[in-house]
C-alpha cells in the first residue's frame, strides 16, 4: 500500500517543454504505445527491460501524475516507424525518457513495442454547493479541489462531467457561479469538449491553471438523476480519494431524501430483503400493502430496470434492525422509496416475519463499469479484497462481504469486457469466479456479437470474430457453443454448454467489433449544411478521401448529421484541405447505412490520397422550412414547417406572385404556374397559412401577409410549378439522340464546355432528355461549334442528378473556354420519352420540327413499332407505301446508321393512339420523318393492324471472335468500317454473356483478359464495359464512349462461349475470320460457303458406336472423320456430359478398356476432366485435340440413362454428314415412363408409331435391347399408352429376336400399313435395376437392396434422402416414403454395394433412373447401407364416438382395422389427432372405450415419440402382428377446434369456475355437446393473486395440483399463456402459495414452452406421480394479460343463466383499469356513468377476479367506446356477483352519449 500511495498521491506532475517529443499512439488519451520524435519522424521504444519505473517517466513527461501499468509485446498495436530506443532503464527520477539509460541500437521487432497506462491528471471530479446530481464542478489537482471557469461552458462539456460522475447525461450546464463561488484555484478555462470524452481533462482547454477568470464565473451542472453506476467510475481506489467528496454522488429526488440508501439482504445480487438506512443503521420494510409497484421503486433505486416480484412473509429471512416503513403505497414512478406514501418512519404494526423483499430484473443499468474501457488492472483492483479497507466498508454500508462477492451476486456473467483490441473491438472476456475468462468461438456469430456489444453499451455489432483475432486469452474458457437469438440483454441469457464446459483452446477465443468507430461526423470549411466531411477517430478529426465518393456516400453522411438527404457529394477539397489524418478511402455506401463506418472502405487510415482529395457534401438544408411534396423536383404541393411538423397552405388568394416567392425561396428563378385545389394531392398535416398575399419582393413565404387561422380543407392545398435555372436542354448539330449539348439560360441557348466532360455528365443530359442513358460523351465541338454564350464549364456530375444544373460546375457563364470545346452526347437510342421533361410550355421551346420526337415501341432497343409524338400524345404510322427508304429516315433520326428492315401489318403489336401519318414517301435524305411526303397529319384510311415498324442497324451490331476457335477468341466489334477490340478493364462474365448471346450462343463460359487470344491490331473501340448481362448487344452496355480508352492491345478482352449456338449461320462464333469477311462482302458464292461449312463446330457431334441405343464407345466427329476418346481419367462426370450431349438426362456408367470394342479412327481426346455441368465434351479440360499417349484398347464408353430427352443428334450438322447404320436406328418410348411406353421410331425427319398387327414379345425384345434394356417384360397393343400423332411407320413387324434394331425385322414396308393410331404398339422393358426389396425390417420398412448381376446388393447412404426413398417405395408399390434411413439402421447387408451418391428428384419410376456414381462404383462400407420406411396407410378415422373422439381405425389391405391398446399412450394419440387435422390429443383411451371394432387388428405395441406425421411412422410389432382381441381397441380424444371450451384465464374466480363445472348447469344437452371437454384444458391459479399462485388443473370433476419435479420457466410460460398472460416471470416450487388439497394430476412436466396448454407437454401420465402437496408447483405471470375475458368459444347460451351480462371487460386502459364494457346481443357495449360510484365499480372488479375497486371513473376517462350503451343508472348494493344483478334503467335504455362511459380502477394484490 505504501508504494501505491507514493505513486498515486505523492508524485508531482512534471510537464516539460519537451513533452511534445513523446506521445501515446494506438490507445485512449492516457494509454497507448510509446512513441518518441527523432530526426523528423516518430519511432517506437523496444520493451526489453520495460517496467513501471520507465512508464512513470513517460507519464510524468506527458503531464500525468504517474503510470498505472507498463505494457509490453505491442499491447497497443505495432508501430510503423523506426525503433529508436532499446534496453531503457530509468531510476524514476528522470524528467524525460531520453535521460534514462538506453541503447540507440536494438535487436527488436515492432511486436515488442512498449506501451503505458497513465493515471489521468483530473480523474477526480465532484459537485459542490448543490445536491447529489447538481452543483459546482470541482476537479482535484495538485492536492486540492479547484473550480472550472464558465468561459465557453455548455451542455456538451456538462455531459462529460456527468458521465465521469456515473450519470447517464447532463440536463443543464450552469454558469456565473450558480451554485456559489468556490475558494480553491481555478484549474480549467475555455473548456471545449466534443462530448465523447471519458473525462474532463481529455477536452480541449487553455491549460492547467491557465485562465482569465474569477470565481463568480465558476461552472456548474445538473446531471440526470439516475446514475449509471453505484460505484465510483474512476480508476483510483476509493480509499485513496479525499474523504470530503468520495460519495458526493447521491441524489435527493422529490423530497428530503431521508432514505436514499437502500440495499438487498439475505438473498443474491438482484433479490433479497429490502433494507433502508435510517438513523445510522439498516432497517426493514413491513410487507403490509407491499406490491410490485413498491418493488419497482426499490429496484430502480438500486440501478436495475424494473422488479420481477415483490415478496412478503420474510421470504429472505428475518431482519434484525428496526422496521422503518409500513403500509408503503407507491405508484411505481417514484425515484426512491421515501417518496411513496407510508405510515411514517418507524410507525408500524409489524414484526420481522413480515419483512418485504424483491426480485429485480437481473440486468442492472450497471453495478460496475461493464465496458472494455476499464483497464484489466482496475477491474482486478475493484474486484479484489485487499483494497476493501475499513473506509470503503464504511462508505458501502450494505456491503457485508468482500467486493468481489458483492459484485458476483449481481449477475453470473454480467460483467463483460473487450481485451487485446481497442475501445469498441477486441477479445470477449467475461468475469467468472473472481477472474476474467474467454468465450470459445464455436457457433459464434453476429447474433452473439450483438448481445455482447449491446451489453457493453454499443448499439450493435459490426463483426463477430473467431480464431483469437485479438490474441489468445490466458484465463479459463468460460463459455462454449453460445447460441444467442440476438435479443438477450446479457451473454449468460443465451444458450450455451454450461459454465466452463467446453472443448476449446485459446486459439478459438471469440471477439467482436462493435459499432461506434466513426460515430461522430462533422462538416468543416463550409456552412451549416455543406462542407468538408470529417470523422472523429483516435481522438482527432480526420478527413475522407474522394475516391469513389458519390451521392450514396453523401446521403449517409447527411442522414447521420440529421438532414434528410444529400444534394451533392463534392470532390477535390471543394471546401478546403483538411489537416488531420485521412481516415477513410474508397468509401462505397449503398445509401441505406446509418453511419459512414458501416459502408465498405479500404480500412481505417488505409489510403493513397492527399488532402487535395478531401470529400465534401451539400446536405438538404432544414433551414428553408419549406418544401414541395407530391410532385417532381420543381413542382408540388407547398408545405411549410412549424412546431415540429409539416403543414400545408390554403389556396385562398393563391396566385403567381405567391408562387414566385416560394420558388425563389427554394432556389429556383421563378414560378411558371400557381396551382390550386390540391393539384398535387391532399396533404395530411395542419393547414398552417391561409389568405396569403405577396407583393413578389419577399424572400420567404412567411414575410407575406397571411392569416394563421383558416377556413379550408386539404382539397384546397396550394401548389407551384417552378422554373429550373437550366431546366431546358437540347441537342443541336446532330440527330434525334445525339448532338451538341445546349442549355437555355437568360433567354437564349448556350453551350457547355468540355472541360472534365465525361460519360457520367452525359448520362444526366440524356436522362433529362428522356433517354435511359448515354452511349458516349463527345468533346472538341464534335457536332460543330455553337454560337451562343458558354453557360457551363467544369461540369462534375455524380450521375444521380435529375438535371444538369444540379451537378457541380464553375458557375453560370464562368468559364475559360471557346466554342471549339463545346460538349456533346450520344444517347441510348430508345428514350423513355424524347419530350422535354419539364413543365415549361411548349411555346417557350424552339421548334425544329413538328414530329421530331420519334420512338420504337413494342420491340427492343433497335426495333419496334414506329411512333411519333403529336398533339401531346404518341401515335403510329400507317404502313401504306412504307419501305426501306422511309425506315432509314426513322433509324437515322433515332441515331442509328441505317435500317436493316421495314415492317408492316403491326408486326410489333397494334398501337393504341392516333394514326398520325399515312402514305409516307421519303427520298432518304430527310433528317426527320415529317420532312417526308405524306398524306397530312392524322389524314389516313388505316387501322392499327397496319402500323409500320423498323429494324435499325445497331452502332456495334457486328461482333466476332478472332485469334481463337469457333466459340472462343478475342472480342472484336465492327466500327467505322474496320474491326476493333475491346479493352478488358472491368471485363467480366456479364459482359461476356452479352457478346456470346449476340453471337448466337446461349451463354458465356468465361470472360478472358490480358489478350489471351493474342493482341489485336485495329482501334480499341470500347473500354470500361459494364453490362448487366441482359442487354441484346454490347453497345447497350455502359462504357466510356466509342474509342475513349486508356488501354493497349495487351488488354484485349476475350470470351469462351458455350459451344452450341442457336444458329450456325452468320452471327455465330463458328464462322472463321475468313468466313466473316466473306459474309460481309457482296460477292460470296454458295460453293465457297459450302466449302467453309464443314469446319463448323469443333467437337459438336458425338455418337455411341459398338453398343446399343444408349450405350457404346464414345466417338466424336473431328476433321471430317469419327475418332475415339481415351479412357485416362474417364469417370461418371465425363460420361454425364456425353449422355446429356446425346439427349439423355445422365449417365449410368462410364466404361473403360474398349468395353464396346476398339475404334479405328484417330484418338481425338485424352485426359478428359469434366465437372459434369458442361454442355459438350470439348468444354471439358483435356490434353488438346489429338494430343494423347493412348491406344484403342483404352477407348472410353458410356451407358446412358435409358430414356433420353431425345435420341436424335443435338447438333446442326446436316443429316447427310452423319454416318448411317440403319434407317430406323432411332427409337423411343412415349406416353409412359422410363422403361415402358408407346414405341416410336424416327424416319424422314419426324417420329412415327408402329402398328400392333403381329406385335409380340419377340418384337418387344428387339426394341428394348435397342434402347439398352436387357429384355422386354411385356408387349402392349391397342394404344395402351395413348395414341400417337405422327405417321404409322411400320406394320406387320416380325422379328426373330436376334436383330439389333427394329428395321432389321421383317415388316410390310416403311409407311405401308392398314392401321389407325388406336393400334399403336407398346412395350414394358426389364430395367437394369428393376428388382428392389426391403431387408432386415418389416413389410414397409427395411434396408434397400437391388438385384444386379444375379445377386442382391445394397445402396450406400451418401446423399440418401426422402426423394430417393420415395422412388424406392413407389417402385415397391407403396404410395410414398415416410423416411429415408442411413447408417445401416436395419442391419448391415452382405452383398455388393451397387449404388452410391444416389440423387433422385423424386419423380423417377425406378432407382436406376436417378443420378448415381455408377454401378458398383462406391466409397462405402455396409455400415452405410440405406433404408426406407414406406407409407402403408394414409387413411385413419375415429369410429364409435364423435367428431373428435372415438376408436382408432386404419385402412389397410382394402378394409378398416383397429389398433391394439398395448403400450398405447398420449404420444401415440397425439400422432393420430394431428394426422386427422387436430392440434393435439387430450386423451389416449384403451379397453375399447368406444366399442369393439370388427375388422382386423392392424397394429400392436405402437410406440410413438409424438413428433411423427402419421401412425405408420411409429415403431410397432409389424402389420397384423399382435396378441390382442377387440376389447383392447385403442381410442383417442382430440383437441376440439377451438382448443378451449371453457374460460381459461386466471381472472375467473374459483367460485365461478366451480359454477361453470357444476352439474346443475351441465344439462344433458351440454353433456352431449361437450362429450370430451378437454381433460386439462381448464387451469387456474389458487392461493395467490390475479397473476400468481398455485397451478391447479380441472380433472375428473375436481381441481388438482401439479408436482414441481422438473418444473421450470418453460412449463410456467405455458400455464401463463393458457391463462391469457403473455409469459411467466417465475415458475415456483415447494408449495410457495400453500399446499393444495385435491389429487396431484401431473408430475415430471416437461414443456418446450411453445405448447398451447399444459396437457400438450410431456408428463408421467394423469395422476401418475411420486409427490406430495408440499411439492405443488406455482407461477408468477407477467401482470398484464392479453385479455381479461374468457377466451372460449362456448356459446353464451351454454353459460350459467344467472346473469345476462356475465361477460365484462376493461378496455382503453391496462390490466386492472379501463372503460367498463359488457357483452350483450353479440357485441360489446359500454355503461353510462350516471350514478356510477365505487360500489358499482366493486361489483365489476370482483366479477373480473380482483378483490375490490380503488376507483369508479366517469366522463370516458379511458376513451369513448363505439358500441351500444347497454346500461344506465346502475345502482349496486355491492353484494352482487354480476353487474346486471344491480338496479339499472333497463338494457339499452339510457339518455347518455359515449362521453359518459364509465370506468374502474381495480385493486391489484
Amino acid at each position: 500500500m505504501q508504494l501505491w500511495w507514493l505513486l498515486v498521491v505523492a508524485c508531482s506532475v512534471l510537464i516539460s517543454g519537451n513533452a511534445k517529443l513523446i506521445r501515446l499512439a494506438g490507445g485512449a488519451g492516457n494509454t497507448g504505445r510509446v512513441e518518441v520524435y527523432h530526426n523528423g519522424q516518430w519511432g517506437t521504444v523496444c520493451d526489453d527491460g520495460w517496467g513501471l519505473e520507465e512508464a512513470n517517466v513517460v507519464c510524468r513527461q506527458l503531464g500525468f501524475e504517474s503510470a498505472s501499468w507498463s505494457r509490453t509485446m505491442a499491447h497497443y498495436g505495432q508501430g510503423t516507424g523506426p525503433i529508436l530506443l532499446d534496453d531503457v532503464v530509468c531510476d524514476g527520477s528522470e524528467t524525460f525518457l531520453t535521460q534514462c539509460s538506453h541503447s540507440d541500437t536494438h535487436d527488436c521487432q515492432h511486436t515488442e513495442d512498449a506501451g503505458v497506462d497513465c493515471y489521468s491528471v483530473l480523474n477526480n471530479v465532484r459537485l459542490a454547493g448543490g445536491g447529489g446530481n447538481y452543483g459546482r464542478v470541482e476537479v482535484y489537482y495538485n492536492g486540492q479541489w479547484g473550480t472550472v471557469c464558465d468561459d465557453g461552458w455548455d451542455l456538451i462539456d456538462a455531459n462529460v462531467v456527468c458521465r465521469q460522475l456515473g450519470f447517464e447525461s447532463a440536463l443543464e450546464s450552469k454558469s456565473s457561479a450558480f451554485y456559489g463561488q468556490g475558494s480553491g484555484t481555478i484549474v480549467l478555462d475555455d473548456v471545449d469538449c466534443t462530448g465523447d470524452e471519458d473525462s474532463l481533462d481529455q477536452c480541449r482547454h487553455n491549460g492547467l491553471e491557465e485562465h482569465n477568470c474569477v470565481h463568480y464565473e465558476d461552472a456548474g451542472v445538473v446531471c440526470s438523476n439516475t446514475p449509471n453506476t453505484l460505484l465510483p467510475t474512476t480508476d483510483t481506489p476509493s480509499s485513496l480519494l479525499p474523504t470530503t467528496g468520495v460519495w458526493n454522488n447521491v441524489r435527493l429526488a422529490g423530497g428530503g431524501g431521508v432514505l436514499n440508501n437502500v440495499r438487498l439482504a439475505g438473498g443474491g445480487g438482484n433479490y433479497g430483503r429490502v433494507e433502508v438506512y435510517y438513523n445510522e443503521q439498516w432497517g426493514t420494510v413491513c410487507d403490509d400493502g407491499w406490491d410490485l409497484n413498491d418493488a419497482h421503486v426499490v429496484c430502480r433505486q438500486l440501478g436495475f430496470e424494473s422488479a420481477l416480484e415483490g415478496n412478503s412473509n420474510a421470504m429472505y429471512g428475518l431482519g434484525s434492525g428496526p422496521i422503518v416503513l409500513d403500509d408503503v403505497d407507491c405508484t411505481g414512478d417514484e425515484h426512491s422509496l421515501d417518496q411513496c406514501r407510508h405510515n411514517g418512519l418507524e410507525e408500524h404494526n409489524c414484526v420481522h416475519y413480515e419483512d418485504a423483499g424483491v426480485v429485480c430484473s437481473n440486468t442492472p443499468s450497471t453495478l460496475l463499469p461493464t465496458t472494455g474501457y476499464i483497464t484489466e488492472e482496475l477491474t482486478t483492483l475493484l474486484l479484489s479484497t485487499s483494497y476493501f479497507t475499513e473506509a470503503l466498508t464504511t462508505l458501502l454500508p450494505s456491503t457485508k462481504v468482500p467486493i468481489r462477492l458483492w459484485r458476483w451476486r449481481v449477475d453470473i456473467l454480467n460483467t463483460v469486457r473487450l481485451a487485446g483490441g481497442g475501445g469498441n473491438y477486441g477479445r470477449v472476456e467475461v468475469y467468472y469466479k473472481g477472474q476474467w475468462g474467454t468465450v470459445c468461438d464455436d457457433l459464434w456469430d453476429s447474433d452473439d456479437a450483438n448481445v455482447v456489444c449491446r451489453q457493453l453499451g454499443f448499439e450493435f455489432a459490426l463483426e463477430g470474430n473467431r480464431n483469437a483475432l485479438y490474441g489468445q486469452g490466458s484465463g479459463p474458457i468460460v463459455l462454449d457453443d453460445v447460441e444467442c437469438t440476438g435479443d438477450e440483454d446479457s451473454l449468460d441469457q443465451c444458450r450455451h454448454n454450461g459454465l466452463e464446459e467446453h472443448n476449446c483452446g485459446h486459439h478459438e477465443d471469440a471477439g467482436v467489433v462493435c459499432q461506434n468507430i466513426l460515430n461522430t461526423v462533422r462538416l468543416a470549411g463550409g456552412g451549416g449544411n455543406y462542407g468538408r466531411v470529417e470523422v472523429y477517430y483516435k481522438g482527432q478529426w480526420g478527413t475522407v478521401c474522394d475516391d469513389w465518393w458519390d451521392s450514396d456516400d453523401a446521403n449517409v453522411v447527411c442522414r447521420q448529421l440529421g438532414f434528410e438527404f444529400a444534394l451533392e457529394g463534392n470532390r477535390y477539397a471543394l471546401y478546403g484541405q483538411g489537416s488531420g489524418p485521412i481516415v477513410l478511402d474508397d468509401v462505397e455506401c449503398t445509401g441505406d447505412e446509418d453511419s459512414l463506418d458501416q459502408c465498405r472502405h479500404n480500412g481505417l487510415e488505409e489510403h493513397n490520397c492527399g488532402h487535395h482529395e478531401d470529400a465534401g457534401v451539400v446536405c438538404q438544408s432544414n433551414a428553408k422550412e419549406i418544401r414541395l411534396a407530391g410532385g417532381a423536383g420543381n413542382t408540388g404541393r407547398v408545405e411549410v414547417y412549424h412546431n415540429g411538423q409539416w403543414g400545408t397552405v390554403c389556396d385562398d388568394g393563391w396566385g403567381i406572385e405567391e408562387a414566385d416567392v416560394v420558388c425563389r425561396q427554394l432556389g429556383f428563378e421563378s414560378a411558371s404556374w400557381s396551382r390550386t385545389k390540391a393539384h398535387y394531392g391532399q396533404g395530411t398535416g395542419p393547414i398552417l397559412l391561409d389568405d396569403v398575399v405577396c407583393d413578389g419582393s419577399e424572400t420567404s413565404l412567411t414575410q407575406c401577409s397571411h392569416s394563421d387561422t383558416d377556413n379550408c380543407q386539404h382539397t384546397e392545398d396550394a401548389g407551384v410549378d417552378c422554373y429550373s435555372v437550366l431546366n431546358n436542354v437540347r441537342l443541336a448539330g446532330g440527330g434525334g439522340n445525339y448532338g451538341r449539348v445546349e442549355v437555355y439560360y437568360n433567354g437564349q441557348w448556350g453551350t457547355v464546355c468540355d472541360d472534365g466532360w465525361d460519360l457520367i455528365d452525359a448520362n444526366v443530359v440524356c436522362r433529362q432528355l428522356g433517354f435511359d442513358s448515354a452511349l458516349e460523351s463527345k468533346s472538341s465541338a464534335f457536332y460543330g461549334q455553337g454560337s451562343g454564350t458558354i453557360v457551363l464549364d467544369d461540369v462534375d456530375c455524380t450521375g444521380d442528378e435529375d438535371s444538369l444544373d444540379q451537378c457541380g460546375h464553375a458557375g453560370l457563364e464562368e468559364h475559360n473556354c471557346g466554342h471549339h470545346e463545346d460538349a456533346g452526347v450520344v444517347c441510348q437510342n430508345t428514350p423513355n420519352t424524347l419530350l422535354p421533361t419539364t413543365d415549361t410550355p411548349n411555346t417557350l421551346l424552339p421548334t425544329t420540327g413538328v414530329l421530331n420526337n420519334v420512338r420504337l415501341a413494342g420491340g427492343g432497343g433497335n426495333y419496334g413499332r414506329v411512333e411519333v409524338y403529336y398533339n401531346g400524345q404518341w401515335g403510329t404510322v400507317c404502313d401504306d407505301g412504307w419501305d426501306l427508304i422511309d425506315a432509314n429516315v426513322v433509324c437515322r433520326q433515332l441515331g442509328f446508321d441505317s435500317a436493316l428492315e421495314y415492317n408492316s401489318n403491326a408486326l410489333y403489336d397494334q398501337g393504341s393512339g392516333p394514326i398520325v401519318l399515312d402514305d409516307v414517301d421519303c427520298t432518304g435524305d430527310e433528317d426527320s420523318l415529317d420532312q417526308c411526303g405524306h398524306a397530312g397529319l392524322e389524314k389516313h384510311n388505316c387501322g392499327h393492324h397496319e402500323d409500320a415498324g423498323v429494324v435499325c442497324n445497331s452502332v456495334l451490331n457486328n461482333v466476332r471472335l478472332a485469334g481463337g476457335g469457333g466459340h472462343y477468341g478475342r472480342v472484336e466489334v465492327y466500327y467505322k468500317g474496320q474491326w476493333g477490340t475491346v479493352c478488358d478493364d472491368l471485363w467480366d462474365s456479364d459482359d461476356a454473356n452479352v457478346v456470346c448471346r449476340q453471337l448466337g450462343f446461349e451463354f458465356a463460359l468465361e470472360g478472358n483478359r490480358d489478350a489471351l487470344y493474342g493482341q489485336g491490331s485495329g482501334p480499341i473501340v470500347l473500354d470500361d464495359v459494364e453490362c448487366t448481362g441482359d442487354e441484346d448487344s454490347l453497345d447497350q452496355c455502359r462504357h466510356n464512349g466509342l474509342e475513349e480508352h486508356n488501354c493497349g492491345h495487351y488488354e484485349d478482352a476475350g470470351v469462351v462461349c458455350s459451344n452450341t449456338p442457336s444458329t450456325l449461320l452468320p452471327t455465330t462464333g463458328y464462322i472463321t475470320e475468313e468466313l466473316t469477311t466473306l459474309l460481309l462482302s457482296t460477292s460470296y458464292s454458295t460453293e465457297a460457303l459450302t466449302t467453309l461449312l464443314p469446319s463448323t463446330n469443333i467437337l459438336n457431334t458425338v455418337r455411341l458406336a459398338g453398343g446399343g441405343g444408349n450405350y457404346g464407345r464414345v466417338e466424336v466427329y473431328y476433321k471430317g472423320q469419327w475418332g475415339t476418346v481415351c479412357d485416362d481419367l474417364w469417370d461418371s462426370d465425363d460420361a454425364n456430359v456425353v449422355c446429356r450431349q446425346l439427349g439423355f438426362e445422365f449417365a449410368l456408367e462410364g466404361n473403360r478398356n474398349a468395353l464396346y470394342g476398339q475404334g479405328s479412327g484417330p484418338i481425338v481426346l485424352d485426359d478428359v476432366e469434366c465437372t459434369g455441368d458442361e454442355d459438350s465434351l470439348d468444354q471439358c479440360r483435356h490434353n488438346g485435340l489429338e494430343e494423347h499417349n493412348c491406344r484403342h484398347h483404352e477407348d472410353a464408353g458410356v451407358v446412358c440413362q435409358n430414356t433420353p430427352n431425345t435420341l436424335l443428334p443435338t447438333t446442326d450438322t446436316p443429316s447427310s454428314l452423319l454416318p448411317t447404320t440403319g434407317v430406323l436406328n432411332n427409337v423411343r418410348l412415349a406416353g409412359g415412363g422410363g422403361n415402358y411406353g408407346r414405341v416410336e421410331v424416327y424416319y424422314n425427319g419426324q417420329w412415327g408409331t408402329v402398328c400392333d398387327d403381329g406385335w409380340d414379345l419377340i418384337d418387344a425384345n428387339v426394341v428394348c435391347r435397342q434402347l439398352g434394356f436387357d429384355s422386354a417384360l411385356e408387349y402392349n397393343s391397342n394404344a395402351l399408352y395413348g395414341q400417337g400423332s405422327g405417321p404409322i411407320m411400320l406394320d406387320d413387324v416380325d422379328c426373330t429376336g436376334d436383330e439389333d434394331s427394329l428395321d432389321q425385322c421383317g415388316h410390310a414396308g416403311l409407311e405401308e400399313h392398314n392401321c389407325g393410331h388406336h393400334e399403336d404398339a407398346g412395350v414394358v422393358c426389364n430395367s437394369v435395376l428393376n428388382n428392389v426389396r426391403l431387408a432386415g425390417g418389416g413389410g414397409n420398412y427395411g434396408r434397400v437392396e437391388v438385384y444386379y448381376n444375379e445377386q442382391w446388393g445394397t445402396v450406400c447412404d451418401d446423399g440418401w434422402d426422402l426423394n430417393d426413398a420415395h422412388v424406392v417405395c413407389r417402385q415397391l408399390g407403396f404410395e410414398s416414403a415416410l423416411e429415408g434411413n442411413s447408417n445401416a439402421m436395419y442391419g448391415l447387408g452382405s452383398g455388393p454395394i451397387v449404388l452410391d451418391d444416389v440423387d433422385c428428384t423424386g419423380d423417377e419410376h425406378s432407382l436406376d433412373q436417378c443420378r448415381h456414381a455408377g454401378l458398383e462404383e462406391d466409397n462405402c462400407d455396409h455400415f452405410e447401407d440405406a433404408g426406407v420406411v414406406c407409407r402403408v396407410f394414409d387413411n385413419v378415422r375415429l369410429a364409435g364416438g364423435g367428431g373428435n373422439y372415438g376408436r382408432v381405425e386404419v385402412h389397410y389391405n382394402g378394409q378398416w382395422g383397429t389398433v391394439c391398446d398395448d403400450g398405447w399412450d398420449l404420444n401415440d394419440a397425439h400422432v393420430i389427432c394431428r394426422q386427422l387435422g387436430f392440434e393435439f390429443a387430450l386423451e389416449g383411451n384403451s379397453n375399447a372405450l368406444y366399442g369393439q371394432g370388427s375388422g382386423p387388428i392392424v397394429l400392436d405395441n405402437v410406440n410413438c415419440m409424438g413428433d411423427e406425421d402419421s401412425l405408420d411412422q411409429c415403431r410397432h410389432n409389424g402389420l397384423e402382428e399382435h396378441n390382442c382381441v377387440h376389447y383392447e381397441d385403442a381410442g383417442v380424444v382430440c383437441s376440439n377446434t377451438p382448443s378451449t371450451l371453457l374460460p381459461t384465464t386466471g381472472y375467473i374466480t374459483e367460485e365461478l369456475t366451480t359454477l361453470l363445472l357444476s352439474t346443475s348447469y351441465f344439462t344433458e344437452a351440454l353433456t352431449t355437446l361437450l362429450p370430451s371437454t378437454n381433460i386439462l384444458n381448464t387451469v387456474r391459479l389458487a392461493g395467490g393473486g390475479g397473476n400468481y399462485g398455485r397451478v391447479e388443473v380441472y380433472y375428473k370433476g375436481q381441481w388438482g395440483t401439479v408436482c414441481d419435479d422438473l418444473w421450470d420457466s418453460d412449463d410456467a410460460n405455458v400455464v401463463c399463456r393458457q391463462l391469457g398472460f403473455e409469459f411467466a416471470l417465475e415458475g415456483n416450487r415447494n408449495a410457495l402459495y400453500g399446499q393444495g388439497s385435491g389429487p396431484i394430476v401431473l408430475d415430471d412436466v416437461e414443456c418446450t414452452g411453445g405448447e398451447d396448454s399444459l396437457d400438450q407437454c410431456r408428463h408421467n401420465g394423469l395422476e401418475e406421480h411420486n409427490c406430495r402437496h408440499h411439492e405443488d408447483a406455482g407461477v408468477v405471470c407477467q401482470n398484464t394479460p392479453n385479455t381479461l375475458l374468457p377466451t372460449t368459444d362456448t356459446p353464451s347460451s351454454l353459460l350459467p343463466t344467472t346473469g345476462v351480462l356475465n361477460n365484462v371487460r376493461l378496455a382503453g386502459g391496462g390490466a386492472n383499469y379501463g372503460r367498463v364494457e359488457v357483452y350483450y346481443n353479440g357485441q360489446w357495449g359500454t355503461v353510462c356513468d350516471d350514478g356510477w360510484d365505487v360500489t358499482d365499480a366493486n361489483v365489476v372488479c370482483r366479477q373480473l377476479g380482483f378483490d375490490s375497486a380503488k376507483e369508479g371513473n366517469s366522463y370516458a376517462l379511458y376513451g369513448q367506446g363505439s358500441g351500444p350503451i347497454v346500461l344506465d343508472d346502475v345502482d349496486c348494493t355491492g353484494d352482487e356477483d354480476f353487474l346486471d344483478q344491480c338496479g339499472h334503467a333497463g338494457l339499452e335504455n339510457h339518455d347518455c352519449g359515449h362521453h359518459e362511459d364509465a370506468g374502474v380502477v381495480c385493486t391489484v394484490l
